[in-house]
């Protein structure tokens, strides 16, 4: 084989090899173990192992219990964040381990608060991002809206690295609705992630198809004649609950209300007027969908009341 022609397929393993490489420095950045229990293997020049070798491997064993009961009891995940606090102090980690545990048990905003403080000491401490989705939920449920689109938007970005499809599913429905709800021309936006979510949907077709659906009602295009049914049914669909860390996706306020809405038999006049007015209480100030959900509303009770 010509010299160059050597030359040119070490070039291209050597290439591959460091594509690779980094790869794999992403997914091990993206490890929800915190970086000074890794050690030297990953990159790490293992100096906080050896000054404090003992600590170290008890507060690495806390932690690990502590990640391996968050879903199932996070109770018992934060008492363990407090003994390993106990150990080394307000640590970005920690504030985000605990942060997790309070989102669990409904502490929405004390759990906003723990990840604000971790994110501003340290710009690495989300990149994990089934901690990153978290942080993304309490900043919903806690009334920063802008806060979530901006984390909802970067979850995106790294979808590719959660390793529960159904998950990851769930996170791309949950932008599309942030995305529709706050952001300025958010629509084309919100439908790309559906589009996204829709190549795995597990089940979670409802959601999808029915934020579709909204979509299209609030762009002036959802043409329904009266007693036609919608698809997907509602009973399709369960009320989201806000401190769930998978399974159900966790829209902003008022947007369930207004999904159900779209998705109400056209026909059924009281039905959808109460939806739209519980959107309205609900809903954020935010919401950009606020003043459609008035007019929408006010429609609806006039029928009701040429119906009289």
């Amino acid at each position: 084989m010509p010299l160059f022609w050597v030359s040119f397929a070490i070039a291209l393993e050597t290439r591959a090899a460091a594509s690779l490489e980094n790869q794999l420095g992403t997914a091990a950045l993206a490890s929800p173990r915190p970086r000074e229990c890794r050690g030297a293997a990953n990159g790490e020049d293992g100096l906080w192992q050896r000054a404090r070798a003992g600590d170290a491997q008890r507060y690495c064993e806390i932690l690990a219990r502590s990640y391996a009961r968050l879903a199932e009891s996070p109770n018992d995940a934060l008492s363990a964040a407090a003994a390993a606090l106990a150990i080394a102090g307000e640590t970005p980690e920690l504030r985000v381990l605990r942060g997790r545990a309070r989102l669990r048990l409904g502490q929405a905003a004390a759990a906003l608060d723990d990840f604000t403080k971790a994110e501003s000491a340290d710009r690495q401490a989300f990149l994990a991002p089934k901690a990153l989705h978290d942080y993304a939920r309490a900043a919903s449920i806690a009334g920063k809206p802008a806060d979530a689109v901006r984390l909802y938007r970067v979850l995106v970005s790294r979808s590719a690295l959660v390793d529960d499809a159904r998950e990851k599913t769930v996170l791309e429905i949950e932008a599309a609705a942030h995305v529709l709800a706050y952001a300025q021309n958010g629509s084309d936006e919100a439908l790309g992630y559906l589009a996204q979510a829709r190549r795995d949907a597990l089940g979670l077709e409802p959601w999808i198809n029915g934020l579709r659906l909204l979509i299209a009602e609030r762009s002036g295009h959802a043409e329904r004649a009266p007693g036609a049914s919608a698809s997907p049914s509602l009973r399709a669909l369960n009320q989201p609950l806000a401190e769930s860390a998978a399974g159900t996706p966790v829209l902003p306020p008022g947007e369930f209300e207004a999904l159900r809405a779209a998705l109400t038999d056209s026909g059924d006049t009281p039905a959808r007027r109460d939806l739209w007015r519980a959107f309205l209480s609900k809903a954020a100030p935010e919401n950009l969908w606020l003043e459609q959900a008035r007019k929408k509303s006010a429609e609806l009770a006039a029928v009701k009341g040429k119906a009289r």
